[in-house]
Protein backbone atom coordinates (compact mmCIF):
# COMPACT_ATOMS: atom_id res chain seq x y z
CA UNK A 1 0.00 0.00 0.00
CA UNK A 2 2.66 2.63 1.01
CA UNK A 3 4.34 1.88 -2.97
CA UNK A 4 1.40 2.95 -4.45
CA UNK A 5 -0.35 5.48 -1.99
CA UNK A 6 -2.85 7.22 -1.90
CA UNK A 7 -4.18 4.34 -3.87
CA UNK A 8 -4.95 0.73 -3.01
CA UNK A 9 -2.35 -1.80 -3.49
CA UNK A 10 -4.60 -3.09 -6.38
CA UNK A 11 -4.77 0.02 -8.50
CA UNK A 12 -2.74 0.19 -11.74
CA UNK A 13 -0.13 2.91 -11.82
CA UNK A 14 -1.87 3.97 -15.12
CA UNK A 15 -5.15 3.70 -13.95
CA UNK A 16 -4.51 5.50 -10.62
CA UNK A 17 -2.96 8.62 -13.17
CA UNK A 18 -6.24 8.40 -14.99
CA UNK A 19 -8.20 9.07 -11.96
CA UNK A 20 -5.99 12.02 -10.70
CA UNK A 21 -6.61 13.59 -13.56
CA UNK A 22 -10.61 13.04 -13.68
CA UNK A 23 -10.71 14.50 -10.63
CA UNK A 24 -10.10 17.79 -12.36
CA UNK A 25 -12.54 17.65 -14.64
CA UNK A 26 -15.64 18.37 -11.93
CA UNK A 27 -13.49 20.54 -10.06
CA UNK A 28 -12.98 23.51 -13.19
CA UNK A 29 -16.53 22.71 -14.40
CA UNK A 30 -17.69 24.06 -11.12
CA UNK A 31 -17.10 27.97 -11.41
CA UNK A 32 -19.77 28.92 -9.29
CA UNK A 33 -21.12 31.15 -12.01
CA UNK A 34 -21.68 30.46 -15.92
CA UNK A 35 -20.41 33.30 -18.00
CA UNK A 36 -21.61 31.47 -21.10
CA UNK A 37 -25.29 31.33 -19.90
CA UNK A 38 -24.54 35.24 -18.54
CA UNK A 39 -27.86 36.67 -20.33
CA UNK A 40 -30.20 33.70 -19.61
CA UNK A 41 -29.33 33.80 -15.96
CA UNK A 42 -30.22 37.36 -15.54
CA UNK A 43 -33.20 37.22 -17.51
CA UNK A 44 -34.55 34.34 -15.67
CA UNK A 45 -33.60 36.42 -12.26
CA UNK A 46 -34.46 40.07 -13.55
CA UNK A 47 -31.35 41.33 -12.51
CA UNK A 48 -28.15 43.20 -14.54
CA UNK A 49 -25.52 41.10 -16.02
CA UNK A 50 -22.74 42.85 -14.44
CA UNK A 51 -23.69 41.08 -11.18
CA UNK A 52 -23.13 37.76 -12.86
CA UNK A 53 -19.25 39.72 -14.03
CA UNK A 54 -18.62 40.42 -10.02
CA UNK A 55 -19.95 36.74 -8.92
CA UNK A 56 -17.41 35.56 -10.93
CA UNK A 57 -14.92 37.81 -9.85
CA UNK A 58 -15.97 36.43 -6.22
CA UNK A 59 -14.99 33.22 -7.32
CA UNK A 60 -11.77 34.02 -8.58
CA UNK A 61 -11.19 35.95 -5.02
CA UNK A 62 -11.49 32.35 -3.23
CA UNK A 63 -8.98 30.92 -5.52
CA UNK A 64 -6.36 33.09 -4.59
CA UNK A 65 -7.22 33.12 -0.70
CA UNK A 66 -6.17 29.44 -0.72
CA UNK A 67 -2.33 30.45 -0.70
CA UNK A 68 -1.45 31.97 2.07
CA UNK A 69 -2.64 28.94 3.97
CA UNK A 70 -1.15 26.64 1.66
CA UNK A 71 2.17 25.42 3.06
CA UNK A 72 0.42 24.47 6.33
CA UNK A 73 -2.65 22.75 4.41
CA UNK A 74 -0.92 20.63 2.38
CA UNK A 75 1.75 19.61 5.55
CA UNK A 76 -1.30 18.33 7.37
CA UNK A 77 -3.60 17.10 5.06
CA UNK A 78 -5.04 14.02 4.54
CA UNK A 79 -5.37 13.13 1.24
CA UNK A 80 -8.94 11.01 0.71
CA UNK A 81 -10.72 13.22 3.10
CA UNK A 82 -9.71 16.16 1.69
CA UNK A 83 -11.38 15.08 -1.10
CA UNK A 84 -14.86 13.54 0.46
CA UNK A 85 -15.46 16.64 2.27
CA UNK A 86 -14.45 19.06 -0.62
CA UNK A 87 -16.46 17.82 -3.12
CA UNK A 88 -19.59 16.91 -0.65
CA UNK A 89 -19.29 21.09 0.37
CA UNK A 90 -18.86 21.73 -3.52
CA UNK A 91 -22.17 19.63 -4.43
CA UNK A 92 -24.08 21.37 -1.81
CA UNK A 93 -22.86 24.74 -2.74
CA UNK A 94 -23.46 24.29 -6.51
CA UNK A 95 -27.06 23.11 -5.46
CA UNK A 96 -27.50 26.29 -3.24
CA UNK A 97 -26.37 28.25 -6.33
CA UNK A 98 -29.28 26.44 -8.60
CA UNK A 99 -32.16 27.76 -6.33
CA UNK A 100 -31.14 30.82 -4.65
CA UNK A 101 -31.63 34.48 -6.10
CA UNK A 102 -30.28 36.84 -3.79
CA UNK A 103 -26.91 38.06 -4.79
CA UNK A 104 -24.85 38.54 -1.57
CA UNK A 105 -25.50 34.90 -0.66
CA UNK A 106 -24.78 33.90 -4.43
CA UNK A 107 -21.35 36.06 -3.40
CA UNK A 108 -20.70 34.08 -0.49
CA UNK A 109 -21.06 30.66 -2.54
CA UNK A 110 -18.90 31.69 -5.45
CA UNK A 111 -15.96 32.92 -3.08
CA UNK A 112 -16.56 29.23 -0.86
CA UNK A 113 -16.48 27.06 -4.90
CA UNK A 114 -13.19 29.37 -5.60
CA UNK A 115 -12.07 28.60 -2.30
CA UNK A 116 -12.21 24.59 -2.01
CA UNK A 117 -11.88 23.94 -5.59
CA UNK A 118 -8.27 25.35 -5.64
CA UNK A 119 -7.50 23.55 -2.45
CA UNK A 120 -8.43 20.40 -4.44
CA UNK A 121 -6.50 21.48 -6.99
CA UNK A 122 -3.62 21.62 -4.71
CA UNK A 123 -4.45 18.27 -2.85
CA UNK A 124 -4.58 16.36 -6.68
CA UNK A 125 -1.63 18.34 -8.19
CA UNK A 126 0.40 17.61 -5.28
CA UNK A 127 -0.22 14.05 -5.49
CA UNK A 128 -0.20 13.27 -8.68
CA UNK A 129 3.78 14.27 -9.53
CA UNK A 130 5.01 11.89 -6.57
CA UNK A 131 2.72 9.38 -7.40
CA UNK A 132 3.84 9.28 -11.05
CA UNK A 133 7.49 10.38 -11.24
CA UNK A 134 8.28 10.34 -7.35
CA UNK A 135 9.18 13.60 -7.51
CA UNK A 136 8.44 14.96 -3.79
CA UNK A 137 6.77 18.04 -5.44
CA UNK A 138 5.84 19.76 -2.03
CA UNK A 139 9.84 20.21 -0.75
CA UNK A 140 10.69 22.75 -3.52
CA UNK A 141 8.43 25.07 -1.39
CA UNK A 142 9.89 24.02 1.92
CA UNK A 143 13.87 23.38 1.31
CA UNK A 144 16.56 26.28 -0.25
CA UNK A 145 18.27 24.10 -3.20
CA UNK A 146 21.50 22.99 -1.93
CA UNK A 147 23.54 23.71 -5.75
CA UNK A 148 22.95 26.01 -8.33
CA UNK A 149 22.55 22.88 -10.50
CA UNK A 150 19.84 21.41 -8.27
CA UNK A 151 18.11 24.88 -8.33
CA UNK A 152 17.98 25.26 -11.89
CA UNK A 153 16.69 21.67 -12.26
CA UNK A 154 13.87 22.44 -9.88
CA UNK A 155 12.72 26.15 -12.53
CA UNK A 156 12.96 23.81 -15.67
CA UNK A 157 10.96 21.10 -14.03
CA UNK A 158 8.32 24.12 -13.36
CA UNK A 159 8.78 25.10 -16.27
CA UNK A 160 7.89 21.99 -18.34
CA UNK A 161 5.05 21.27 -15.61
CA UNK A 162 3.11 24.52 -16.06
CA UNK A 163 2.53 24.69 -19.51
CA UNK A 164 1.09 20.90 -18.83
CA UNK A 165 -1.41 22.07 -16.43
CA UNK A 166 -2.20 25.11 -17.54
CA UNK A 167 -3.34 23.13 -20.93
CA UNK A 168 -5.51 20.74 -19.22
CA UNK A 169 -6.85 23.26 -17.34
CA UNK A 170 -7.46 25.80 -19.74
CA UNK A 171 -8.78 22.85 -22.09
CA UNK A 172 -11.53 21.79 -19.11
CA UNK A 173 -12.78 25.31 -18.76
CA UNK A 174 -13.45 25.92 -22.40
CA UNK A 175 -15.12 22.75 -22.95
CA UNK A 176 -17.56 23.66 -19.58
CA UNK A 177 -18.76 26.50 -21.60
CA UNK A 178 -19.79 24.90 -24.44
CA UNK A 179 -21.37 22.27 -22.08
CA UNK A 180 -23.34 24.92 -19.65
CA UNK A 181 -24.80 27.00 -22.74
CA UNK A 182 -25.80 23.99 -24.41
CA UNK A 183 -27.89 22.96 -20.84
CA UNK A 184 -29.02 26.47 -20.62
CA UNK A 185 -30.10 26.29 -24.32
CA UNK A 186 -31.65 22.91 -24.66
CA UNK A 187 -33.13 22.96 -20.85
CA UNK A 188 -32.92 25.24 -17.84
CA UNK A 189 -29.37 27.31 -17.20
CA UNK A 190 -30.06 25.94 -13.66
CA UNK A 191 -29.80 22.49 -14.61
CA UNK A 192 -25.93 23.24 -15.28
CA UNK A 193 -25.58 23.18 -11.66
CA UNK A 194 -27.50 20.24 -10.86
CA UNK A 195 -25.02 18.58 -13.69
CA UNK A 196 -21.65 20.06 -11.88
CA UNK A 197 -23.56 18.56 -8.65
CA UNK A 198 -23.96 15.01 -9.42
CA UNK A 199 -20.20 15.58 -10.98
CA UNK A 200 -19.01 16.14 -7.58
CA UNK A 201 -20.97 13.05 -6.08
CA UNK A 202 -19.85 10.74 -8.86
CA UNK A 203 -15.94 12.05 -7.49
CA UNK A 204 -16.55 11.21 -4.61
CA UNK A 205 -18.09 7.94 -5.42
CA UNK A 206 -14.85 7.34 -7.42
CA UNK A 207 -12.66 8.30 -4.53
CA UNK A 208 -14.47 6.14 -2.05
CA UNK A 209 -13.35 3.18 -4.13
CA UNK A 210 -9.93 3.51 -5.11
CA UNK A 211 -8.17 5.98 -2.19
CA UNK A 212 -6.55 4.21 0.49
CA UNK A 213 -7.44 5.02 4.14
CA UNK A 214 -4.49 7.72 4.99
CA UNK A 215 -3.41 8.10 9.16
CA UNK A 216 -5.06 11.87 10.04
CA UNK A 217 -3.00 14.63 11.01
CA UNK A 218 -4.19 17.44 13.04
CA UNK A 219 -4.46 21.04 11.49
CA UNK A 220 -3.10 24.09 13.11
CA UNK A 221 -4.73 27.23 11.04
CA UNK A 222 -2.59 30.10 11.54
CA UNK A 223 -5.22 32.11 13.12
CA UNK A 224 -2.53 35.67 12.85
CA UNK A 225 -3.20 35.45 9.09
CA UNK A 226 -7.48 35.56 9.31
CA UNK A 227 -7.49 39.49 10.02
CA UNK A 228 -5.09 40.06 6.62
CA UNK A 229 -7.12 38.04 4.60
CA UNK A 230 -10.63 39.35 5.80
CA UNK A 231 -9.67 42.86 5.05
CA UNK A 232 -7.91 41.78 1.70
CA UNK A 233 -11.02 39.71 0.64
CA UNK A 234 -13.16 42.84 1.56
CA UNK A 235 -10.62 45.17 -0.45
CA UNK A 236 -10.81 43.21 -3.41
CA UNK A 237 -14.30 42.70 -3.22
CA UNK A 238 -15.25 46.15 -3.25
CA UNK A 239 -12.65 47.10 -5.96
CA UNK A 240 -13.73 44.14 -8.45
CA UNK A 241 -17.39 45.70 -7.68
CA UNK A 242 -16.22 49.53 -8.77
CA UNK A 243 -14.71 47.80 -12.17
CA UNK A 244 -17.73 45.80 -12.83
CA UNK A 245 -20.49 48.59 -12.13
CA UNK A 246 -18.40 51.72 -12.66
CA UNK A 247 -20.00 52.17 -15.94
CA UNK A 248 -23.47 51.21 -15.30
CA UNK A 249 -23.94 53.17 -12.25
CA UNK A 250 -21.63 56.26 -13.84
CA UNK A 251 -18.82 55.94 -11.13
CA UNK A 252 -18.99 58.52 -7.97
CA UNK A 253 -22.52 59.12 -9.05
CA UNK A 254 -24.39 56.17 -7.17
CA UNK A 255 -24.01 55.94 -3.17
CA UNK A 256 -23.58 51.89 -3.65
CA UNK A 257 -19.96 53.15 -5.77
CA UNK A 258 -18.84 55.79 -3.20
CA UNK A 259 -19.05 53.20 -0.41
CA UNK A 260 -17.41 50.93 -2.43
CA UNK A 261 -14.90 53.38 -2.86
CA UNK A 262 -14.65 53.89 1.20
CA UNK A 263 -14.75 50.02 2.08
CA UNK A 264 -11.59 49.13 -0.88
CA UNK A 265 -9.55 52.14 0.87
CA UNK A 266 -9.93 51.29 4.54
CA UNK A 267 -9.77 47.77 3.95
CA UNK A 268 -6.93 48.15 1.76
CA UNK A 269 -5.06 50.66 4.17
CA UNK A 270 -5.30 48.22 7.33
CA UNK A 271 -3.98 44.91 5.46
CA UNK A 272 -1.19 47.24 3.92
CA UNK A 273 -0.35 49.00 7.55
CA UNK A 274 -0.77 45.61 9.18
CA UNK A 275 1.75 44.11 6.44
CA UNK A 276 4.34 46.42 6.98
CA UNK A 277 4.27 46.74 10.70
CA UNK A 278 3.67 43.45 11.86
CA UNK A 279 6.63 41.37 11.47
CA UNK A 280 5.44 37.67 12.23
CA UNK A 281 4.41 35.89 8.64
CA UNK A 282 1.87 37.84 6.90
CA UNK A 283 -0.49 37.17 3.74
CA UNK A 284 1.63 39.52 1.60
CA UNK A 285 5.29 39.20 2.55
CA UNK A 286 6.34 42.72 0.99
CA UNK A 287 9.82 41.82 0.62
CA UNK A 288 9.05 39.70 -2.30
CA UNK A 289 8.47 43.20 -4.22
CA UNK A 290 12.45 43.66 -3.98
CA UNK A 291 12.81 40.99 -6.81
CA UNK A 292 12.80 42.27 -10.31
CA UNK A 293 11.15 39.17 -11.90
CA UNK A 294 7.95 39.70 -9.85
CA UNK A 295 7.69 42.94 -11.23
CA UNK A 296 8.13 41.20 -14.81
CA UNK A 297 6.02 38.37 -13.90
CA UNK A 298 2.82 41.16 -12.62
CA UNK A 299 3.52 43.61 -16.03
CA UNK A 300 2.99 40.56 -18.24
CA UNK A 301 -0.16 39.01 -16.29
CA UNK A 302 -1.56 42.73 -16.81
CA UNK A 303 -0.91 43.54 -20.47
CA UNK A 304 -2.25 39.28 -20.76
CA UNK A 305 -5.15 39.87 -19.10
CA UNK A 306 -6.20 43.00 -20.38
CA UNK A 307 -5.36 41.95 -24.28
CA UNK A 308 -7.29 39.04 -23.19
CA UNK A 309 -10.53 41.11 -22.46
CA UNK A 310 -10.69 42.05 -26.33
CA UNK A 311 -12.02 38.31 -26.76
CA UNK A 312 -15.35 39.98 -25.82
CA UNK A 313 -15.59 41.41 -29.26
CA UNK A 314 -14.88 37.97 -31.20
CA UNK A 315 -18.40 36.44 -29.15
CA UNK A 316 -20.25 40.37 -29.68
CA UNK A 317 -19.17 40.50 -33.58
CA UNK A 318 -20.37 36.85 -33.86
CA UNK A 319 -23.90 37.38 -32.09
CA UNK A 320 -24.56 40.62 -34.24
CA UNK A 321 -22.87 39.43 -37.85
CA UNK A 322 -23.63 35.55 -38.39
CA UNK A 323 -27.12 35.58 -36.06
CA UNK A 324 -25.62 33.14 -33.71
CA UNK A 325 -27.11 32.43 -30.40
CA UNK A 326 -25.50 31.79 -27.08
CA UNK A 327 -24.75 28.04 -28.10
CA UNK A 328 -23.07 29.05 -31.29
CA UNK A 329 -20.83 31.39 -29.82
CA UNK A 330 -19.93 29.20 -26.89
CA UNK A 331 -19.10 26.78 -29.88
CA UNK A 332 -16.31 29.39 -30.29
CA UNK A 333 -14.68 27.91 -27.20
CA UNK A 334 -14.04 24.61 -28.18
CA UNK A 335 -11.95 25.67 -31.25
CA UNK A 336 -9.66 27.00 -28.26
CA UNK A 337 -9.05 23.51 -27.39
CA UNK A 338 -6.43 22.72 -30.21
CA UNK A 339 -5.47 26.75 -29.90
CA UNK A 340 -4.27 25.27 -26.20
CA UNK A 341 -2.63 22.32 -27.34
CA UNK A 342 -0.75 24.19 -30.22
CA UNK A 343 0.26 26.71 -27.65
CA UNK A 344 1.62 23.95 -25.35
CA UNK A 345 3.42 22.27 -28.29
CA UNK A 346 5.16 25.16 -28.63
CA UNK A 347 6.30 26.38 -24.81
CA UNK A 348 7.38 22.69 -24.67
CA UNK A 349 9.59 22.89 -27.64
CA UNK A 350 11.08 25.79 -26.55
CA UNK A 351 11.92 24.65 -22.84
CA UNK A 352 12.90 21.06 -24.49
CA UNK A 353 15.62 23.85 -26.75
CA UNK A 354 16.31 26.48 -24.12
CA UNK A 355 15.08 29.13 -25.73
CA UNK A 356 15.52 32.58 -23.68
CA UNK A 357 12.33 33.91 -22.06
CA UNK A 358 12.49 37.10 -24.25
CA UNK A 359 11.80 35.21 -27.36
CA UNK A 360 9.03 33.39 -25.66
CA UNK A 361 7.01 36.19 -24.35
CA UNK A 362 7.78 37.80 -27.72
CA UNK A 363 6.23 34.89 -29.78
CA UNK A 364 3.19 35.38 -27.51
CA UNK A 365 2.16 38.31 -27.73
CA UNK A 366 3.08 38.13 -31.50
CA UNK A 367 0.13 35.66 -31.45
CA UNK A 368 -2.16 37.61 -29.96
CA UNK A 369 -1.57 40.36 -32.35
CA UNK A 370 -2.08 38.06 -35.11
CA UNK A 371 -5.74 37.53 -34.19
CA UNK A 372 -6.51 40.85 -33.80
CA UNK A 373 -4.80 41.88 -36.86
CA UNK A 374 -7.10 38.97 -38.25
CA UNK A 375 -10.23 40.37 -36.96
CA UNK A 376 -9.31 44.05 -37.66
CA UNK A 377 -9.54 42.96 -41.06
CA UNK A 378 -13.20 40.89 -40.87
CA UNK A 379 -15.83 43.00 -39.28
CA UNK A 380 -18.95 43.83 -41.45
CA UNK A 381 -22.46 43.34 -41.00
CA UNK A 382 -22.82 39.70 -42.65
CA UNK A 383 -19.85 37.80 -40.93
CA UNK A 384 -18.98 33.85 -41.66
CA UNK A 385 -18.82 31.98 -38.72
CA UNK A 386 -15.68 30.17 -40.01
CA UNK A 387 -13.91 33.44 -40.30
CA UNK A 388 -13.80 33.59 -35.72
CA UNK A 389 -12.19 30.34 -35.54
CA UNK A 390 -8.42 31.52 -37.17
CA UNK A 391 -8.44 34.19 -34.56
CA UNK A 392 -9.46 31.94 -31.51
CA UNK A 393 -7.06 29.65 -32.52
CA UNK A 394 -4.22 32.11 -32.67
CA UNK A 395 -5.47 33.60 -29.42
CA UNK A 396 -6.22 31.07 -27.32
CA UNK A 397 -2.17 29.68 -28.56
CA UNK A 398 -0.67 32.95 -27.18
CA UNK A 399 -2.61 33.34 -24.06
CA UNK A 400 -1.36 29.54 -23.33
CA UNK A 401 2.67 30.46 -24.00
CA UNK A 402 2.09 33.51 -21.58
CA UNK A 403 0.07 32.20 -19.07
CA UNK A 404 2.18 29.07 -18.46
CA UNK A 405 5.41 30.02 -18.66
CA UNK A 406 5.19 33.66 -16.56
CA UNK A 407 4.55 31.35 -13.40
CA UNK A 408 7.90 29.50 -13.32
CA UNK A 409 9.24 33.09 -14.58
CA UNK A 410 8.78 34.55 -11.94
CA UNK A 411 10.18 32.22 -9.69
CA UNK A 412 13.31 32.08 -11.00
CA UNK A 413 16.03 33.44 -8.68
CA UNK A 414 12.90 33.73 -5.72
CA UNK A 415 13.95 32.46 -2.45
CA UNK A 416 11.95 29.52 -1.24
CA UNK A 417 9.77 31.47 1.58
CA UNK A 418 7.99 33.41 -0.81
CA UNK A 419 6.80 30.96 -3.24
CA UNK A 420 3.48 30.77 -1.50
CA UNK A 421 2.68 34.78 -1.49
CA UNK A 422 3.81 34.84 -5.17
CA UNK A 423 1.38 31.90 -5.82
CA UNK A 424 -1.31 34.20 -4.01
CA UNK A 425 0.20 37.58 -6.25
CA UNK A 426 -0.15 35.86 -9.09
CA UNK A 427 -3.45 34.49 -8.87
CA UNK A 428 -5.10 37.98 -7.27
CA UNK A 429 -3.04 39.98 -10.10
CA UNK A 430 -4.04 37.58 -13.35
CA UNK A 431 -7.26 36.07 -12.17
CA UNK A 432 -9.23 39.47 -10.49
CA UNK A 433 -7.45 42.35 -10.47
CA UNK A 434 -6.26 42.21 -14.29
CA UNK A 435 -9.68 40.42 -15.40
CA UNK A 436 -11.79 43.17 -13.60
CA UNK A 437 -9.52 46.29 -15.15
CA UNK A 438 -9.26 44.41 -18.62
CA UNK A 439 -13.38 44.36 -18.48
CA UNK A 440 -13.43 48.12 -17.32
CA UNK A 441 -11.30 49.29 -19.69
CA UNK A 442 -12.38 47.46 -22.81
CA UNK A 443 -16.65 48.10 -21.80
CA UNK A 444 -16.26 51.90 -21.47
CA UNK A 445 -14.16 52.33 -24.37
CA UNK A 446 -16.72 50.53 -26.34
CA UNK A 447 -19.56 52.83 -24.87
CA UNK A 448 -17.20 56.05 -25.26
CA UNK A 449 -16.50 54.95 -29.07
CA UNK A 450 -20.12 53.96 -29.88
CA UNK A 451 -21.52 57.05 -28.62
CA UNK A 452 -18.89 58.80 -31.02
CA UNK A 453 -19.65 56.97 -34.02
CA UNK A 454 -23.48 56.91 -33.70
CA UNK A 455 -23.19 60.66 -33.07
CA UNK A 456 -21.19 60.52 -36.54
CA UNK A 457 -23.44 58.71 -38.78
CA UNK A 458 -26.48 60.06 -37.28
CA UNK A 459 -25.31 63.10 -39.38
CA UNK A 460 -26.03 61.20 -42.73
CA UNK A 461 -29.34 59.76 -41.46
CA UNK A 462 -31.29 62.88 -43.29
CA UNK A 463 -34.88 62.93 -44.99
CA UNK A 464 -33.36 64.73 -48.29
CA UNK A 465 -30.75 61.99 -48.54
CA UNK A 466 -31.88 59.66 -51.39
CA UNK A 467 -29.95 56.59 -49.70
CA UNK A 468 -31.76 57.02 -46.74
CA UNK A 469 -34.85 57.70 -47.97
CA UNK A 470 -34.87 54.53 -50.20
CA UNK A 471 -34.02 52.63 -47.06
CA UNK A 472 -36.74 54.18 -44.93
CA UNK A 473 -39.68 53.79 -47.57
CA UNK A 474 -38.75 50.10 -47.80
CA UNK A 475 -38.72 49.56 -44.72
CA UNK A 476 -42.42 51.87 -44.25
CA UNK A 477 -43.56 49.35 -47.32
CA UNK A 478 -42.17 46.37 -44.67
CA UNK A 479 -44.19 47.08 -42.10
CA UNK A 480 -47.70 48.03 -43.91
CA UNK A 481 -47.55 44.65 -45.88
CA UNK A 482 -47.39 43.04 -41.84
CA UNK A 483 -50.90 45.04 -41.64
CA UNK A 484 -49.09 48.45 -39.83
CA UNK A 485 -51.03 51.77 -40.48
CA UNK A 486 -49.12 54.36 -41.55
CA UNK A 487 -47.88 55.78 -38.10
CA UNK A 488 -47.06 52.34 -36.80
CA UNK A 489 -44.88 51.71 -40.48
CA UNK A 490 -43.07 54.51 -39.96
CA UNK A 491 -42.34 54.43 -36.58
CA UNK A 492 -40.61 50.58 -37.19
CA UNK A 493 -39.17 51.79 -39.82
CA UNK A 494 -37.25 54.65 -37.56
CA UNK A 495 -36.41 51.88 -35.14
CA UNK A 496 -34.86 49.55 -37.79
CA UNK A 497 -33.13 52.58 -39.41
CA UNK A 498 -31.76 53.09 -35.52
CA UNK A 499 -30.64 49.87 -35.59
CA UNK A 500 -28.76 49.46 -38.54
CA UNK A 501 -26.90 52.81 -37.04
CA UNK A 502 -26.31 51.70 -34.04
CA UNK A 503 -24.98 48.14 -35.73
CA UNK A 504 -22.44 49.65 -37.87
CA UNK A 505 -21.68 52.31 -34.90
CA UNK A 506 -20.92 49.52 -33.10
CA UNK A 507 -18.68 47.78 -35.02
CA UNK A 508 -16.46 50.38 -36.29
CA UNK A 509 -16.15 51.01 -32.75
CA UNK A 510 -14.94 47.63 -32.20
CA UNK A 511 -12.35 48.02 -35.30
CA UNK A 512 -11.53 51.27 -33.95
CA UNK A 513 -10.58 49.72 -30.74
CA UNK A 514 -9.31 46.17 -32.63
CA UNK A 515 -6.83 48.77 -34.09
CA UNK A 516 -5.39 50.21 -30.37
CA UNK A 517 -5.11 46.63 -29.21
CA UNK A 518 -2.96 45.78 -32.12
CA UNK A 519 -0.87 48.48 -30.59
CA UNK A 520 -0.68 47.37 -27.40
CA UNK A 521 0.46 43.78 -28.51
CA UNK A 522 3.17 45.45 -30.63
CA UNK A 523 4.24 47.33 -27.21
CA UNK A 524 4.21 44.54 -25.47
CA UNK A 525 6.06 42.48 -27.76
CA UNK A 526 9.49 45.06 -27.57
CA UNK A 527 8.55 45.46 -24.29
CA UNK A 528 9.09 41.28 -23.70
CA UNK A 529 12.35 41.70 -25.91
CA UNK A 530 13.92 44.81 -24.12
CA UNK A 531 13.30 43.46 -20.53
CA UNK A 532 16.78 43.24 -18.25
CA UNK A 533 17.32 39.63 -17.78
CA UNK A 534 19.76 38.05 -15.30
CA UNK A 535 22.69 37.02 -17.94
CA UNK A 536 22.35 33.60 -19.47
CA UNK A 537 19.21 33.02 -18.69
CA UNK A 538 17.45 29.86 -19.69
CA UNK A 539 14.06 28.23 -19.70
Amino acid sequence: MKTNYPFYGWMPRPLGVLVLLMLFVPLFFSGGTYLSNINEMAGGMGVLTENFQFLSLCASIGMSMVFPFMLPYLQARNVKHVYLGGYILLALLNGVCAIVQSIPLLAVCCFLIGFIRVALVLNTTFVIAPYLLGIQTLDMFLYEPDSPENAFKNDHARTLLMPVLYCYILCIVQFSNYVSAWMAYEFRWEYTYLLVAGMMLAAVFLVSFTFCPAPTHRYHLPWRLLPDALLLTVAMGAFCYIMVFGKTYDWFDHRSMRVAWAVMLVGGGAFLWLSAAVRQKRVLELGIFRYRYTWYGIGIFLLLMLVNSSTLFVTAYLKMSTASGNLGSAAVSCWAIPGCVAGLVFTLVCVFRGVHFRYIYAAGFLLMLGANLYMYFHYQTMGVYGHIIPPTLLHYSGMLVLYSVTCAFAMKHLPVRYFATWLFLMVAVRNVAAPAVGTSVYGNWLQERQQHYITRLAQDVRSDSPQFAARFMQASRLGKQQGKDEVEASRLASVLMKGQVSLQATLVAMKDITGSTIWICLGSTFAGLLMSYHQKERT
